[in-house]
């Protein structure tokens, strides 16, 4: 018997605790039991909102995206701090009174907009040869060796040059160069080495009339070069890896293919460094002094 007259007592407990209608409008506030709420919208969208605490994260990021049509309160939802029954029932007041204006962009945000202009670059690779103009302990007596020469870039042109952009390109370059052996008839003593190149520079580069077919271009770029001789010097044996930094002046002339490719010829100059390759022979030191400069030209592609 006392256990019918509990159950009876629930069960009125249950049908007492209705439902309540908080706020009515575009969006409806409705009060399901304590820390529980349902809102929901003209267009069907029924959303539960439990703020009882430990229950439910990121309330603020889910009531944002359910008032996403009126950026007033999507922002207000954002500035607060802890969820409580007031600020939501004053949260879906001031939804239902938003005028829902489609956003619109300032005068100084349509001009921004107008003048925008996304960054460009374009790869590009290069096959060439390296002509290089050797003497030794700065004598004016040079000979030549040549060098096959493979490059591997990006050219790019940032939206901030604004009606530059496609004129001024900035460049960032690698590339590598070997020759064979050569004997050399203008050093002190019998010298013969071959040598291989490892280079990376960056550089600017102004590229002419931008729109058309053929685009004449000049540019400057600084870098650093890992040189490894490999040979003999006056019956030493040499093998040697120095390091040297180089500025390079460049010209040349582009072949527009299609609105991306080109293809281009490039002449560069690489002034005089010095290279000391002195070492240790028998005890004592052997100087060896290779100055160098160089003339490169290859032929590049861009894509």
């Amino acid at each position: 018997m006392k256990s019918l007259k509990l159950l009876l007592l629930a069960l009125l407990a249950s049908f007492g605790m209705q439902a309540q209608e908080l706020v009515a409008g575009q969006a409806t506030l409705t009060k399901l039991k304590d820390g529980v709420y349902e809102i929901k919208k003209e267009d069907g969208t029924v959303k539960k909102i439990d703020i009882r605490p430990n229950v439910e994260e990121h309330l603020q990021g889910t009531l944002a995206v359910l008032f996403k049509e009126c950026e007033e309160t999507r922002q207000a939802v954002f500035n607060l701090r802890q969820i409580t029954e007031s600020n939501l029932v004053q949260t879906v007041k001031d939804y239902n009174n938003c005028d829902y204006a489609p956003f619109e962009p300032t005068e100084k945000e349509v001009k921004q907009a107008a003048n925008f202009q996304s960054d460009q670059f374009k790869l590009f690779a290069s096959i060439g040869a390296s002509l290089n103009r050797i003497s030794y302990f700065n004598l004016d007596d040079y000979e030549n060796l040549t060098q096959g020469q493979l490059g591997f870039g990006l050219a790019a042109t940032p939206g901030f040059t604004g009606s530059l952009q496609g004129n001024l390109y900035f460049t960032i370059e690698v590339n590598t160069a070997f020759s064979g052996d050569k004997d050399f008839d203008n050093s002190p003593f019998n010298t013969n080495f071959k040598k291989n190149s490892y280079r990376g520079s960056l550089g600017a580069e102004y590229h002419f009339n931008k729109k058309g077919s053929i685009q004449p271009l000049i540019g400057v770029g600084v870098g650093l070069v890992r040189d490894h001789y490999k040979g003999s010097y006056n019956n030493y044996k040499i093998k040697r890896t120095v390091g040297s930094a180089f500025w390079i002046p460049k010209v040349g002339v582009l072949f527009s293919l299609d609105d991306k490719k080109s293809l281009g010829i490039i002449v560069s100059y690489i002034p005089e460094y010095e290279n000391d390759l002195s070492f240790i022979g028998d005890g004592k030191e052997v100087p060896l002094i290779i100055d160098t400069h160089y003339i490169n030209a290859g032929l590049y592609f861009y894509f």
